[in-house]
């Protein structure tokens, strides 16, 4: 499989955009956010939205377990404690460090995804008989720019920023694999997302209920699809419910394939408490779901 690479910014858009987010206060950054987003004030203090209870979140809670699920290498630690049966897979870390030139020889590996630990939006996939370590290092180097702390989201200043190279989930075709995304409230599985496409040209999400019928409400310009019910599908709200279990609130990222269901993450703040919705009714529905905990610990940094 030749070399891919999924990013966000182009490398040089970085240094501007750090230099301007810099000089903003993070609670003024985060209000200003969220109304350009949104198009309208948030409510922070008395959320009811999902979105306002993410940016509620990302102010409040310093609790241990939103670094753990903000560290690629410690949430998979997490998972397995959480879930400790063999029907969940977990992706084998094959090396981690900060310089690439320390990793194994990575045309010698097997099909491997390189990724920043403590961030997200950016992969690399390989070997490649062509792969340029030199190439791959100035790639990688500017990861370590470009993370969520810029967004204000707390729990990415404890995560370690360190590279991950991990096996790469096989598939039959070798493309990457359908991403289901768990939104898990009190161990409640109330939505899943379904990310196809996510390295083409033609990229969809869909939204559905824990029994798999299609939500009318789309996620930004994305398409929705048509999704047949994975095989997979009664393991996974398993598995994703017992991850979520002790999480007023969680997202549970798995794959399936040929039977198996695979550890992608946990996330925490999904999509920054920015996300678009049509029809943005739709915000406040999840929100309903999502009950927070009480300011006094989360702010004291319990488990």
């Amino acid at each position: 499989m030749p070399l891919l690479e999924y990013k966000t910014t182009p490398s040089w858009l970085l240094e501007p955009r750090r230099r301007a987010v810099s000089l903003i206060p993070i609670p003024l950054m985060r209000k200003a956010l969220y109304l350009m987003m949104i198009r309208k004030r948030g409510n922070f203090t008395d959320p009811q939205t999902f979105n306002e209870k993410v940016n509620w979140r990302i102010f409040n809670d310093r609790r241990d377990r939103i670094v753990k699920a903000c560290d690629k290498m410690w949430m998979k630690e997490m998972a397995r404690e959480a879930y400790p049966g063999a029907d969940l897979r977990i992706p084998e870390t094959l090396w981690s460090g900060t310089d690439l030139r320390d990793a194994p020889d990575l045309t010698t590996l097997q099909p491997w995804v390189l990724k920043p630990n403590a961030s997200s939006g950016h992969a690399l996939f390989g070997p490649d008989a062509d792969t340029d370590l030199d190439a791959l290092v100035r790639k990688t180097q500017v990861w370590f720019e470009e993370t969520p702390l810029e967004l204000g989201e707390w729990g990415y200043s404890e995560a370690r920023p360190l590279l991950l190279l991990e096996e790469r989930i096989p598939t039959p075709d070798g493309k990457a694999p359908v991403d289901y995304k768990f939104f898990v409230f009190d161990g409640r599985v109330e939505l899943v997302q379904v990310n196809r496409g996510r390295f083409g040209t033609r990229q969809t999400a869909t939204f559905l209920d824990a029994d798999w019928r299609r939500l009318p409400v789309r996620w930004r310009i994305q398409p929705v699809a048509d999704e047949p019910r994975p095989a997979e599908l009664d393991k996974m709200l398993e598995i994703a419910s017992t991850l979520g279990a002790d999480w007023d609130f969680i997202r549970v990222d798995l794959y399936a394939v040929d039977g198996e269901v695979w550890f992608g993450e946990y996330t925490p703040y999904p999509g920054s408490g920015l996300l678009r919705y049509k029809p943005m009714s739709f915000d406040v529905e999840q929100g309903r779901h999502w009950k927070l905990p009480a300011l006094v610990d989360v702010q004291r940094g319990r488990p």
